[in-house]
């Protein structure tokens, strides 16, 4: 089979708990700028240590970050697994890291609960590193510890603001939903709570400094890469609370594609046509979609001699949604979240009932 689809999310470097958790590539560059910030302030600091060591320390720092970023969406992932959600994936990137849920069950207080629990867990990590930290001699060592307090610390905080697209966004959120009913109103509210934080960050680090007749720096270049990834994930969540209100009311089997289960191990000419194919595994898991180039190119040249894996493309851990069919639309939508398919399958007590189109989908956002 084809796995170019097996990693949409970057490098699996574990999986707990049956979730598998990546790395994305944009991580690295995340990583390379803690370097550049951390490395030379260590050099300056600390004479006695070669510029690679230096940049050695720079590099644990970005370490030290990914291991909070991870603790933190695992603390995410481990709270929704408690109120009963699968959860698809735990990624660390360029951004941070988000954790795939399946919330088309959600609840406002369980959705509140959950998103409390990564900070919560980073302010666990920052009391503990503070204790052991302040029985050490100084030294790197301490140091460490002492940036893994900061690290968590300042990730616990930041992450509390009242706006999406940060956990106390999520807050906000759950509880207009709570208030109102409608979880696309709070999605809305919290989506502009975010806008607004995005622009006192923008004005923290450009317009006070240049008040004040400071130049720009690279700390400026860091603030500026936060206040747009504030505004550019607190206007779609606008964007989706907007539209989600257009199919308030719509059901998952409303926009459901039947499809037919096609066993792994048949031939191509065992395909059964009339309804789009979808491969399933022996125990009748879906597993791949069928490239249909290939299908057309293996009928015409020797169908019954071609296995059905010769024509499918893998699809990755988390593309399969298992839900009440007649649960609402909009709680499914988190299941495309890095599905370069863009095809969801749905399932349900095991069995495969269908597959979620983008293109049908957003048919119901009355886009084209």
């Amino acid at each position: 089979m084809s796995t170019d689809a097996d990693r949409p999310a970057g490098i699996r470097i574990a999986r707990i708990g049956g979730v598998p958790v990546y790395i994305g590539p944009s991580w690295l560059i995340l990583a390379v700028i803690i370097m550049v910030l951390i490395g030379p302030q260590v050099a300056e600091s600390r004479e006695d240590l070669s510029p690679a060591a230096a940049y050695g320390v720079g590099a644990a720092y970005a370490l030290l970050l990914l291991v909070a970023v991870l603790v933190h969406e695992a603390a995410h992932a481990a709270t929704a697994r408690a109120f009963g959600y699968p959860v698809h994936r735990v990624v660390a990137d360029l951004w941070g890291g988000h954790t795939a849920l399946d919330v088309s069950r959600a609840r406002p207080g369980a959705s509140a609960i959950i998103a409390l629990a990564g900070p919560a867990s980073n302010l666990v990590i920052w009391g503990v590193a503070r204790s052991v930290a302040s029985g050490m001699e100084s030294g790197i060592p301490a140091g460490l510890v002492d940036a893994m307090a900061y690290l968590n610390g300042v990730l616990a905080l930041f992450n509390l603001l009242p706006g999406l697209p940060l956990d106390g966004g999520q807050v906000v959120e759950a509880l207009v939903w709570r208030i109102t009913g409608s979880r696309a109103r709070g999605r809305t509210v919290a989506g502009y709570c975010g806008l607004a934080i995005a622009a006192v960050v923008l004005w923290w680090v450009i317009g006070r400094p240049l008040l004040a007749g400071h130049r720009p720096g690279f700390g400026t270049m860091w603030g500026l890469l936060i206040a747009y990834f504030l505004w550019q994930g607190a206007r779609q969540a606008v964007g989706w609370g907007k539209a989600t209100r257009q199919i308030e009311g719509v059901r998952i089997v409303d926009v459901l594609t039947p499809v037919v289960a096609v066993d792994s191990r048949l031939t191509v000419a065992e395909i059964p046509t009339g309804l789009p194919p979808v491969v399933v595994d022996a125990s009748g898991r879906p597993v791949a979609l069928v490239d249909a180039a290939a299908l057309t190119a293996a009928q015409e040249e020797g169908a019954h001699h071609t296995p059905v894996e010769a024509v499918s493309v893998a699809q990755p851990e988390g593309w399969v949604l298992e839900t009440d069919p007649n649960g609402p639309l909009q709680g499914a939508l988190g299941a495309f979240a890095g599905l370069p398919s863009g095809i969801v399958a749905v399932t349900q007590g095991g069995r495969l009932l269908g597959v979620l189109t983008a293109s049908r989908v957003n048919q119901a956002f009355g886009e084209p």
